[in-house]
């Protein structure tokens, strides 16, 4: 029994590790952020729904505080994960925490932060400081970047309980303040002692979440199929044409996205700059696609224009499908600057963006003079379906 309870000593695990897939308890641990994130894209829709274009700031900020605290346990587990017990109560602690992040993201929209979501990134970072202290007294080489780490953690933290006590207004500016510490903290926590990192796992963790975001794309279609479904009055051509229109686009995105190569990229190329930029950089293609499976709802309400009652807002079908346009130019352009900055060797990225922009405007301007939302959805499919082509194009002449 007391053999079983011994904690061994932590070890940075190996970077060029054969086989090295996402293991069964972060998978346990992003169940945490399918609800986070589908609270962060309700709300976003609810917001636009009442044509409060506020709701972008917000959702944006929202956002960051779930993808924060994802990729700070993501990160560390890819350089040393024991999986001993001691480090899966770490986890269910750090998974608490989340849920209690989640739970603040239900209420953000109206009241903000709160002391919730603050107590829960507290109990995250405590249970996190305690695998980075035996990073920091175990493993050597590492007590720079172990040491560096919980002192940013801590600090952090410090400042965000501060942050509940501010004057009110003083508390926006310091919100936007503390985020950008956040965002500079593991640069400098990581300056020196940086390839602890394994490339195809890192490039695994990212693919699970994008399918989580994704997710919210799949649920909006769901929404549009059942509402026409329920409604007697709406006709099979709803369900099949607009239904089908929008499985489309999620698949669309779906296939772009994963035929980058991110885990061969990050394997070969490895620089230092790099790591920053594929973490940083996907927190917009994440935000975008979560946003892009809200708007579906903008969508099925610009369709369902026959429900509407007395002081009931209509939702037009332009303004549906600018918001969509929207959320499918950030995630398009966003996939293009990583992909061209990560792979450097890739002429057909600028052709491609021209092309989607050129597409994503004509759909656009197509459902402004009056064509229905659901053939410009299926004419903007055109924007990732021409992306995937010429992405598939650099990638063979990449991999030569």
């Amino acid at each position: 029994m007391i053999s079983r309870l011994k904690i061994e000593p932590i070890k940075a695990r190996d970077t060029s590790e054969q086989n090295r897939p996402s293991t069964t308890l972060e998978l346990l641990f992003d169940l945490v952020y399918v609800i986070a994130v589908a609270a962060a894209a309700n709300g976003f829709y609810n917001r636009l729904s009442e044509h409060d274009l506020s709701g972008f700031l917000t959702f944006i900020v929202a956002f960051f505080i779930l993808w924060n605290a994802w990729t700070s346990f993501t990160w560390f587990a890819s350089g040393y994960d024991p999986d001993d017990w001691f480090y899966r109560l770490s986890v269910m602690f750090q998974m608490f925490g989340s849920l209690m992040i989640a739970a603040n993201i239900h209420q953000f929209y109206e009241q903000g932060l709160t002391w919730i979501g603050v107590t829960g990134y507290a109990i995250m970072r405590l249970a996190i400081c305690s695998q980075w202290l035996r990073v920091y007294r175990q493993v050597p080489g590492h007590q720079k970047v172990a040491g560096r780490s919980m002192v940013g953690l801590l600090t952090l933290q410090a400042l965000w309980i501060s942050w509940l006590f501010l004057p009110t207004s003083l508390q926006t500016p310091a919100l936007f303040l503390f985020i950008a510490a956040e965002l500079l903290m593991p640069v400098w926590a990581r300056s020196e002692q940086f390839n602890n990192w394994h490339p195809a796992h890192i490039a695994e963790r990212y693919g699970l979440l994008t399918i989580i975001v994704l997710g919210e794309g799949v649920v909006g279609v769901s929404n549009s199929i059942q509402y026409f479904l329920v409604n007697s009055a709406s006709a099979a051509s709803s369900i099949i044409f607009l239904g089908s229109s929008l499985v489309a686009l999620v698949f669309s995105l779906w296939w772009l996205y994963f035929i980058v190569p991110f885990d061969t990229i990050l394997n070969k190329e490895r620089r230092r700059h790099d790591l920053f930029l594929f973490g940083y950089g996907h927190f917009f293609i994440f935000a975008s696609i979560a946003g892009l499976g809200s708007m579906l709802n903008l969508v099925t309400e610009s369709v369902a224009a026959d429900t509407s009652a007395p002081g009931y807002q209509i939702i037009s079908q332009p303004y549906a499908m600018g918001m969509l346009m929207a959320m499918l130019s950030v995630f398009l352009l966003t996939l293009t600057i990583l992909r061209e900055l990560m792979c450097r060797k890739s002429s057909h990225n600028v052709i491609a963006m021209l092309i989607a922009l050129i597409v994503i405007g004509l759909s656009y301007m197509a459902v402004v003079q009056g064509l229905p939302i659901t053939y410009g959805i299926w004419l903007s499919i055109l924007a990732p379906v021409v992306m995937t082509w010429y992405f598939n194009q650099d990638n063979k002449q990449w991999l030569v």
